[in-house]
């Protein structure tokens, strides 16, 4: 009898001894649990005249990933933030009438990435295309046009089909029958690792 109201007496004690330590644990009367407020990136609206065509961004996802399950590799993620990355640069460079993947204020598109996305990375890459004289019509066969002359573009295949790269985004801008096409490329981290948080690594670029 003894020993149970020791042992009584122990636990109660420990409890007290919890709840003086972690006072974050005691529950407090007519206390309301309140998630963790989930980032909500605000959509990438377009410029004035300007207009996405949707369907192309997911048909050049789409034929990116069966190239890629061609050669054996994985698909990539479609990724709606890299997605507005990947508009915002189309409407830049078509309101601006530039087509590079620097900025004319000498801005490089792994500092934009890194800028826009809130994502730990590893690896970055991007496509780019341009055309003139574009009007509404065979969309698919627009897609076809553009995935083509990245595969046939020793650069741009690579990046395609590079084995580091996990998540995608495509933004495909048109305005007065001119179109650009982005399509950004990044590896994320595949697993929780205390290192990589702790230690400073250069983000390799494609």
């Amino acid at each position: 009898m003894k020993s149970i109201v020791v042992k009584l007496m122990l636990t109660g004690l420990l409890v007290a001894v919890l709840f003086i330590v972690c006072p974050q644990v005691r529950p407090l009367v007519n206390q309301v649990f309140t998630p963790d407020v989930v980032y909500q990136p605000k959509p990438v609206l377009p410029p004035p005249g300007v207009k996405y065509l949707e369907k192309v961004e997911n048909l050049v996802v789409e034929m990116t990933n069966r190239a890629r399950r061609a050669k054996g590799l994985a698909p990539l993620l479609k990724d709606d933030e890299l997605t507005d990355v990947a508009r915002a640069y189309s409407d830049d460079m078509l309101v601006r009438r530039f087509f590079d993947h620097t900025t004319p204020e000498g801005e490089d598109f792994d500092e934009r990435i890194s800028n826009h996305y809130r994502h730990r990375v590893s690896v970055v890459g991007e496509n780019i295309w341009s055309a003139f004289g574009y009007y509404p019509g065979n969309l698919q066969q627009l897609a076809q046009e553009i995935v083509a002359d990245w595969m046939n573009s020793p650069d741009h295949r690579a990046n395609l089909l590079d084995p580091d790269f996990t998540h995608l985004g495509v933004g495909v801008s048109v305005r007065h029958h001119t179109i650009r096409v982005t399509q950004e490329f990044v590896g994320r981290f595949k697993g929780f690792n205390l290192g990589d948080f702790l230690t400073p690594r250069p983000i390799a670029v494609r």
